[in-house]
């Protein structure tokens, strides 16, 4: 047990930060975090899910999409009925697309123009679950081996 304030800073600069993910908003459920490959990932897989950029290099454009708003916007599209279904999608494929859209750009297979590409495919669908299973198969197709 640390007893000392010089011993709780030099473990607070040492050991890794606690990357909850008190920033994934309901209907997505605040799993354990990933294995993030960097320091740097767990802030842009927030930024992700928030829109937020704090504590990231300037280069990051903060707002919308992000995926706590597509998923709010995915299930009010949806009838009541199938809400929790297609929730459920929903945050699951924002886990994978954010996992994936966060790694360090020589491993990424989901760039930000591909990021683009697959919202615009959610936006552009019949109906959410036509949609929803669209960006899926190509999520599959891009960052399967």
């Amino acid at each position: 047990m640390i007893r000392s304030l010089p011993g709780v800073l030099l473990l607070c600069l040492v050991a890794p930060p606690a990357w909850g993910q008190a920033y994934v908003g309901h209907p997505c459920p605040a799993d354990a975090p990933p294995a993030f490959v960097d320091q740097l990932q767990p802030l842009w897989y927030r930024r992700f899910w928030t829109g937020e950029c704090r504590d990231l290099p300037l280069r990051c454009r903060g707002g919308r999409p992000y995926w706590n708003d597509v998923v709010r916007t995915l299930t009010d599209r949806t009838p009541a009925a199938q809400r929790p279904q297609i929730a459920a999608r929903a945050c699951a494929l924002g886990r994978r697309i954010g996992f994936e859209w966060t790694l360090p750009s020589a491993r990424r297979r989901i760039d930000t123009r591909e990021l683009r590409a697959l919202h615009a495919m959610l936006e552009q669908a019949p109906d959410v679950a036509t949609g929803l299973s669209a960006v899926e198969a190509r999520v599959r197709t891009t960052t399967d081996p």
